[in-house]
């Protein structure tokens, strides 16, 4: 068996294992990989093989790994996630909300909540629409939403 289909296998191998981890640190090794296997067709020694398969999988973990990477988990300029995202949010009151305690369904969950005092001080009866105003720990504090609106 040539070195040069060693190499390409071991090439498709990598390949193989970088579709299962998505974290293209294979998919550069592959490159690299496959580097050395051209090396070998065009008949470079072994030694010289191995340098640039070694070489060009390392130029590519340090240097377009992390440029992609940060391209690939971008988010978009403003964009809010996770508990960030709820203040805003509608949700309905399904218990008597107080300024101590309360519950309310937010986006298909289940939430306590109490009454964001610096907007209200009024308790909210359940079946009633709120506004998320903020996220304390795993509370919501909410206050009602103006039927007129």
């Amino acid at each position: 068996m040539s070195a040069a289909l060693v190499w390409m296998i071991a090439a498709i191998v990598a390949v193989g294992v970088e579709i299962f981890t998505v974290d293209l640190t294979f998919g550069l090794i592959a490159v690299g990989l496959g580097s050395a296997g051209v090396a070998a067709a065009v008949g470079a020694p072994l030694w010289l093989q191995a340098v640039i398969g070694v070489g060009v999988s390392t130029a590519g973990l340090l240097f377009i790994r992390p440029i992609a990477l940060r391209h690939m988990r971008k988010t978009a300029v403003g964009a809010r996630t996770g508990v960030d995202a709820l203040p805003g949010a509608r949700a309905e009151s399904l218990s008597e909300i107080t300024a101590r305690d309360g519950r309310i369904r937010l986006r298909g969950e289940v939430w306590s909540a109490r009454l964001d005092e610096d907007v209200t001080s009024d308790p909210i009866a359940d079946g009633v629409d709120v506004v998320v105003t903020r996220i304390d720990g795993a509370t919501a504090l909410v206050y009602p939403v103006d039927p007129r609106l």
